[in-house]
């Protein structure tokens, strides 16, 4: 199907792979090769936009140096700058090789193997269903799950019901970014929110950007507030003294009617509970006594003063929450953050006022509230010692006014759906449907076993955590500490975790102590570099791929749309690569696990209506194409694989209730996080059952957040005087864009991408110019080279560097050598994680000089 207006030659609909692997794309063809890339108009994820990365896929494709064939490593050291000493093996030679050592490790504990892949679906659906067949629980290991996802995704499942977060910019007015750049180019639906928020900034709202760095969001803000790294729950914890104390600005209907804020909390920090059902109690101020939460008798349920009730003295949850942020005055906050009193006091006030508690507005002839405010958040803010309290102290400037799930608002991806809705978890609070639920409930802990851990996840350990990612680095590192064996086989592809981690003499260390190692890779890779075995992959625009948006059907409420695909190939590999799906496939095959891998596709292909085809049949060795039929059949459509492959995507409007799920959410959404306590107590009795320390003060589990001060706050020195950060562009992706000619170019023509930046103060004092080579070097004895450019776009106190670059690996030429690889600065240790969300702390206290 050629598009109208297409110049002359063959289209093809596909999904762009070059970030999070969720755009729609058309691919122009002409004499065999690949011309153009551009945005599909009728993909409901970008309607047409694409990035600079987009655009520039198709010389990924022409990349010379991309992996062609098998590869064995001769060389059996491993290490950073090591030569692998790479020798051409046929595919049956590397599929009977790792056939063997899966053999053996399954026979004795299919545990013993580890998977870390990307988090593109293409590759991760498949693998973790591989996993699962395989028998083993070590499936978690991702960069982007120690930094990007781990405080967000703790956060938006508590209070959202959801994986991700986003804003109602068509109606709101008003928008704080506090550690992120939405509707600036960046994140998970960069091309459709950046149209969006030049929309909205185009009839008027205001956007204010906290971020230690001016970056590409700030320096298109109406307002930047330059903060001192790690103090963003300071700075929020006063927002909402001074909206719920100083202004009394509060919507006092949601918090009675939506949240947990009217449940009463005894003199222990714990609900007070009916004695009869067991249930939270609320005060009726109607009657003058305490009934159980859900009671239908109840009348009018307090949220503030001191009451009492089973024969203790309590308060209401919310009553809690502004007794205990008064403490964060904008005077007192001001000496932590460095952002003015006036100007807390000011943003606040404006905040509060725009919110309009208490209106209603007509969408398509539905009255809803109307809150057109809201704060998002991201990585620069919760990647930090006690981020997961950052995390929780931000959303509560959307809860306190009721701009969660309200037009104009702060919204979640995908809480109510064609074929799902919210859940009711403990004590009625709000939890994700399980169609939704791509990590762990949050209150999971309250049905699981206080053992030893069993993985390499060690979700024991750290039962509030949505990812675990870090947990694994950790485990891999002292697995005797806790009481596990080292993985002896792990099977790689997508990430380039010694880039993307922390220090890779750290990462280096638990990836060569792995024994054999097996990468699926389109290039080699400074993480490829540590592989036994490398796998070629095609790249997106050879492969067919059944799926790319997964039956949560897109995660972009913006579109106003559902939204289904298939990446399909532009063009057939030259080369002797396989996709591995495929291989997986037959892996399991030769291993002996085929129909419980098939049995597991019947089971995830069944979430809407049974799909008993791949379970059927359980020794058949499915196709691509075999497996995407399954899926279109799942979807319930009238529709076949031909269809979506001429079509390019299914899309169907998102209901009223669907954009705008408030009036439908019955669950109330926690203001006061009690469960912790219980993850407490659960915590305890597995530290104890390992001969552990009782002490749990490092996790944070406490009902009410609270700012602490990471490690880098606390380490004042006069020498080593200042935060280093990292900071996202819009034209790379982690560390695997960095190969590509195009964007490299567009790099070395950018200001900041491959400079350190210092603030003229700093600067000045060191004798630094413009320009000059510098060293960074941190108070634990890292250190990494760049090039200065001085700017007033960095906090004073701040040395903020770009990106993920700095690469080594032979195999990327264009690559390497070029800007500052950041997370070389990282160190990594429990108190470098938060163990509340187990986000790795991405700031560190450094000294700078000239070279």
């Amino acid at each position: 199907m050629k598009p109208s207006g297409a110049p002359d030659g063959e289209w093809v609909y596909s999904v762009c792979d070059m970030c999070y692997g969720c755009c729609g794309i058309r691919v122009h063809r002409r004499d065999g090769a690949v011309v153009r890339i551009e945005g599909n108009p009728d993909y409901p994820h970008n309607w047409g936009r694409l990035c600079a990365k987009g655009n520039a896929g198709l010389m990924g494709l022409y990349n010379p140096g991309r992996a062609s064939s098998p590869l064995k490593r001769t060389n059996l050291a491993k290490g950073i700058g090591v030569d692998p000493q790479w020798v051409e093996i046929s595919w049956e030679e590397a599929l009977d090789t790792i056939a063997q050592r899966l053999q053996k490790v399954r026979q004795e504990d299919p545990r013993k193997l580890m998977v870390a892949v990307s988090i593109d679906l293409s590759l991760r659906f498949w693998a973790m269903l591989w996993a699962q067949a395989f028998g083993t629980p070590n499936s978690e290991w991702t960069s982007a799950g120690m930094f990007c996802g781990a405080g967000l995704h703790m956060f938006t499942y508590m209070t959202n019901a959801t994986f991700h977060s986003e804003v109602d910019l068509s109606h709101c007015n008003y928008c704080i970014l506090i550690g992120n750049q939405l509707g600036f180019g960046i994140g998970i639906s960069p091309n459709l929110l950046t149209q969006k928020m030049a929309d909205a900034r185009a009839r008027g709202m205001k956007v204010v950007v906290v971020d230690p760095v001016c970056s590409t969001a700030a320096s298109k803000a109406n307002e930047w507030v330059p903060i001192r790294p790690g103090t963003d729950a300071a700075l929020a914890l006063s927002m909402v003294n001074v909206l719920v104390n100083e202004l009394g600005i509060y919507d006092a209907d949601f918090i009675k009617g939506h949240t947990n804020g009217p449940y009463l909390v005894g003199p222990d920090g714990r609900y007070v509970r009916d004695g009869a059902s067991g249930k939270p109690m609320v005060w009726d101020g109607a009657d003058r006594m305490a009934k159980p939460y859900d009671s239908p008798s109840v009348r009018d349920a307090s949220i503030e003063g001191t009451y009492e009730a089973a024969g203790a003295v309590c308060q209401p949850a919310f009553q809690r929450l502004k007794d205990h942020v008064r403490s964060y005055t904008p005077e007192s906050v001001s000496q932590i953050t460095t952002v003015p009193a006036e100007t807390i006091r000011r943003i606040a006030a404006e905040f509060g006022r725009v919110a309009q508690i208490g209106s209603t507005i007509c969408i398509e002839g539905q009255e809803l509230p109307y809150r057109p405010v809201a704060v998002n958040q991201y990585r620069g803010a919760t990647s930090h010692k006690h981020g997961g309290m950052a995390a929780l102290a931000i959303q509560m400037l959307n809860l306190v006014v009721g701009a969660v799930y309200s037009a104009g608002g702060h919204q979640g991806a995908n809480p109510i759906g064609p074929w799902w809705t919210t859940q009711e978890g403990p004590d009625g609070l709000l939890v994700a449907a399980p169609a939704v639920q791509s990590g762990p409930n949050p209150y999971r802990f309250m049905t699981m076993e206080a053992r030893p851990p069993q993985s390499t996840e060690l979700p024991e350990l750290f039962p509030a955590s949505w990812s675990h990612c870090s947990a694994v680095l950790l485990s891999l590192l002292e697995p005797e500490r806790y009481g596990l064996n080292r993985p002896e086989v792990m099977l790689h592809g997508g990430l380039n975790l010694m880039m993307t981690t922390v220090d890779p003499q750290i990462t280096g260390r638990a990836l060569a102590a792995i024994p054999f190692m097996v990468s699926f890779a389109r290039e080699i890779d400074e993480t490829v570099e540590f592989a036994d075995i490398v796998l070629p992959e095609p790249h997106y625009l050879e492969r067919f791929d059944p799926v790319t948006t997964s039956h949560r059907l897109g995660i972009a409420p913006a579109s106003g749309y559902w939204y289904w695909g298939v990446r399909q190939a532009a063009i057939e590999p030259d080369t002797d690569v396989r996709n591995s799906t495929d291989v997986l496939i037959e892996l399991a095959n030769r291993v002996g696990f085929l129909a419980d891998f098939n049995q597991l596709v019947g089971g995830a292909l069944s979430f809407r209506q049974p799909c008993p085809d791949a379970s059927g049949e359980p020794d058949k060795v499915y196709s691509r194409e075999e497996l995407g039929e399954l899926w279109v059949k799942a979807l319930g459509t009238d529709h076949d694989l031909a269809w979506f492959k001429e079509h390019g995507c299914l899309k169907w409007e998102r209901s009223n209730e669907e954009s705008y799920p408030f009036p439908s959410i019955k669950q109330r959404i926690p203001i006061y996080y009690e469960h912790l306590l219980s993850a407490g107590d659960y915590v305890r009795k597995v530290r104890g059952a390992m001969g552990f320390s009782s002490d749990i003060s490092g996790y944070d589990y406490q009902p009410l957040p609270d700012w602490k001060p990471c490690d880098a706050f606390s380490a004042q020195s006069s020498e080593y005087d200042l935060f280093c950060v990292n900071y996202t562009l819009p034209f790379h992706t982690y560390s695997f864009t960095a190969e590509n000619p195009w964007l490299n170019e567009v790099a070395e023509h950018h200001p900041y991408a491959y400079r350190v930046l210092l603030n003229p103060e700093t600067a000045k004092r060191r004798s630094i110019k413009d320009g000059d080579a510098i060293r960074v070097t941190t108070i634990t004895g890292r250190s990494a080279t760049g090039k200065a450019r001085v700017t007033e776009c960095v906090h004073p106190e701040v040395v903020a560097i770009a990106g993920v670059f700095g690469s080594w690996a032979r195999g990327k030429p264009i690559a390497r050598g070029k800007g500052t690889h950041f997370n070389s600065l990282l160190p990594f240790d429990l108190q470098h994680v938060d163990m509340m969300s187990l986000s790795t702390d991405a700031c560190e206290r450094v000294t700078v000089r000239p070279l």
